[in-house]
């Protein structure tokens, strides 16, 4: 491992002994810092599940009152705790949880014997002349909690709060976007990459990485998130890799555009406890490496989410919330509905554009004559600059849907051949008009 802190220019295979014992010292902390970020998290979600609880113990509540039942149900309550106490394994957080529950329980009937009282007019009038001064009072705690607020959320945004430790194990493309983007919104994020000698010394050289690692079982050990992002095959040879040291709350995510195979891969594997999220962010470039990276637009980009039976609620939600914390836009599907609309949306697309081009090739068009192009021509041509390592494995890995998309588009360029034979103009403007629908 090659790591480093205040001189990110210096390679060295040796730490030295301040660096071992500063990176001794930070390791608690950092679990600190995890380990409160996950309490917050369920903090949010049992707040969630109790106030659903109350809302039905309120219409208990009032079923209750219409039955003229009471409010307490003491047989119902022993059944409720004799319940909760056998979910914890450990005799005291069994007592714990008994002892927080009969609090809930309190509250809950505190809740149904409000439904029991009446309001006395008088009340009702005081009530009435008060509601004025009680809109004033809630509209002063908003003002004064809105700063309070947006602290929060931007707190709640902050990446590092979800996975303080992160590694990359492909430094090309898409996993230097990725540290880019990590760098930019969340700068205190250790990031671990695993790539050639090479990649990482420059990495390390732009202050890119914290620490270079060539051995991905040693780099994916230590880190709470685990983002794969070397090419399809090689992705499901790592994760088999990697299964074996994974252990509970860790989080791994692969990054290449076919979801199926990998996710199929992952919910077949024994990940001893971690999480897989099948994972697609809808940025790029036709060009590839580390060094095009710095030039890809993220700005407001897509980042697909393929939740498996590998995925927790909870690790979703984290992950959502690390990608907003970044800039990017979450969106979720399952594996099979993204390779459908994959091999029509990026897939096909760059077979339209290898195909024009070598058809344009084919007629021996001159250098000069291809000056005579239009802007959609240009948007076409970047693709065909696209190197076919990027694609082959991606086409392989969704081949079945890609036969698919090829032959539906060679149904809609006959039916277009068609029209102009017979001169049927009326079927090409409804042509215009379904694609123009898809465009908006």
């Amino acid at each position: 491992m090659q790591c480093t802190q205040s001189c990110p220019g210096v390679m060295s295979m040796h730490l030295q002994l301040d660096e071992i014992d500063d990176l001794n010292w930070r390791k608690p902390i950092i679990k600190l810092e995890e380990s409160r970020a996950r309490i917050d998290e369920l903090d949010e979600l049992i707040a969630n599940l109790i106030n659903e609880r109350l809302m039905l113990c309120k219409e208990i509540g009032e079923a209750k009152k219409r039955m003229n039942k009471p409010v307490l149900d003491d047989k119902r309550e022993k059944e409720v705790l004799s319940r909760v106490s056998a979910v914890a394994s450990d005799p005291v957080i069994a007592a714990q949880l008994v002892d927080i529950y009969k609090t809930m329980l309190a509250g809950s009937r505190g809740l149904q014997e409000k439904l029991n009282e009446t309001t006395s007019p008088k009340a009702q009038a005081g009530a009435n002349a008060n509601s004025e001064s009680n809109e004033e009072l809630k509209q002063d705690q908003a003002n004064s909690s809105q700063d309070s607020s947006e602290q929060t959320v931007a707190q709640t945004r902050n990446p590092q709060r979800y996975f303080p430790t992160v590694t990359i194990i492909g430094l090309g493309l898409i996993g230097g976007t990725i540290a880019r983007l990590i760098r930019k919104h969340s700068p205190k994020t250790n990031i671990t990459a695993v790539d050639s000698p090479e990649v990482l010394q420059k990495a390390l050289g732009e202050g890119l990485i914290d620490c270079a690692e060539t051995k991905t079982v040693n780099a994916a050990e230590r880190s709470s998130l685990i983002i794969l992002a070397a090419p399809p095959k090689k992705n499901i040879d790592l994760l088999e890799s990697i299964a074996p040291k994974l252990s509970r709350r860790q989080l791994v995510v692969d990054v290449t555009s076919t979801k199926k195979e990998i996710c199929t891969v992952a919910e077949n594997l024994d990940l001893h406890g971690a999480d897989f999220i099948g994972g697609h962010p809808l940025f790029g470039s036709q060009k590839s490496g580390l060094d095009a990276s710095s030039a890809v637009a993220t700005n407001d980009a897509v980042f697909c989410l393929t939740p498996t039976s590998k995925s927790s609620q909870m690790s979703v939600k984290r992950f959502r919330r690390w990608l907003e914390g970044l800039g990017l836009k979450p969106v979720e599907a399952s594996p099979a509905s993204h390779d459908k609309v994959l091999a029509r949306t990026s897939h096909l697309v760059q077979l339209i554009a290898v195909a024009l081009g070598a058809s344009i090739a084919d007629q021996n068009v001159t250098e000069h004559e291809l000056k005579l192009h239009g802007p959609a021509f240009k948007q076409l041509a970047r693709l065909m600059e696209s190197p076919p390592e990027m694609w082959l494995d991606l086409f392989n890995q969704n081949k079945e849907e890609l036969q698919v998309a090829i032959q539906d588009l060679v149904k809609q360029l006959e039916l277009a051949s068609d029209a102009l034979d017979d001169k049927d103009f009326e079927k090409l403007v409804k042509m215009f008009h379904r694609a123009k629908s898809v465009a908006e």
